[in-house]
């Protein structure tokens, strides 16, 4: 493993790198982020910050991000995978975001794109079967926020997003279950592959995404952290999980 300075080091350069995604997705969706009852809320939509001001911090940032580059010596795999992070970020925001289907995959790539950078830094081998299960999880929680937007929007749901109007949800509500075995299953062959009664922490994350499913269904996943923190629920299975593989890592 690389030494932790190193590691902190990605971590906050991988940050800077998605806060500057963040910003410049807003930006662009300023608009559209008006019909959204929570969204409209945000510093773009009610002109608290100018696209000038939002220029100049992203100008900052990239420059943060550039002499973080040069303050450790990150691996060259680190590198390749926060650059590619940041191109997919604004080809989103620009177009890919209106690509019905494609855009969900493109969203759960950024999430994977993380997943791979953190094992580039750290010089951790990240399991195939962890990929997948990151991957799955990201487009389920995707399908989910367009899936709530769907039902809470109704007639405002083409205004907020674009890529809304070629979306049913009963084709979204498909989509979500079968991502969820899907998830699951793969999920359930890396504890497997782990070993050392890992398997058993099947169980909270089973509850965890069925309880998931219900929130969705009743139009409380648009932002998949909010329901998190909302959800006693939702909110002690995960930390039951994390609990669980956590003593299981380092115990």
């Amino acid at each position: 493993i690389k030494s932790l300075s190193t590691v902190l080091g990605a971590f906050f350069c991988f940050c800077l790198a998605a806060s500057m995604g963040y910003i410049i997705n807003d930006w662009v969706d300023r608009d559209r982020d008006k019909n959204h009852p929570v969204k409209c809320k945000r510093p773009f939509c009610t002109g608290l910050i100018s696209g000038k001001q939002a220029l100049i911090f992203c100008g900052l940032i990239f420059t943060l991000s550039l002499w973080l580059t040069t303050l450790f010596a990150f691996p060259a795999e680190f590198l390749f995978y926060l650059f590619l992070y940041l191109f997919l970020t604004v080809a989103y925001s620009l177009y890919l975001k209106r690509v019905i289907i494609f855009e969900i995959f493109v969203v759960a790539m950024g999430f994977v794109l993380r997943v791979l950078a953190g094992g580039a830094a750290s010089a951790i081998t990240i399991s195939d079967w962890l990929f997948m299960t990151v991957f799955f999880m990201a487009m389920l929680i995707s399908v989910a926020k367009r899936k709530t937007e769907l039902q809470i929007l109704t007639k405002k749901a083409l205004a907020h997003r674009e890529s809304l109007k070629d979306y049913t949800i009963s084709y979204l509500g498909q989509l979500l279950w079968c991502l969820g075995g899907i998830t699951l299953v793969t999920y359930a062959l890396y504890t497997v592959e782990k070993g050392d009664g890992l398997v058993y922490s099947l169980i909270p994350a089973t509850y965890g995404i069925v309880r998931f499913f219900y929130l969705t269904e009743s139009g409380k996943c648009g932002d998949s952290i909010k329901a998190l923190f909302e959800d006693i629920q939702l909110l002690l299975t995960t930390l039951l999980f994390f609990v669980f593989l956590s003593l299981k890592i380092y115990l």
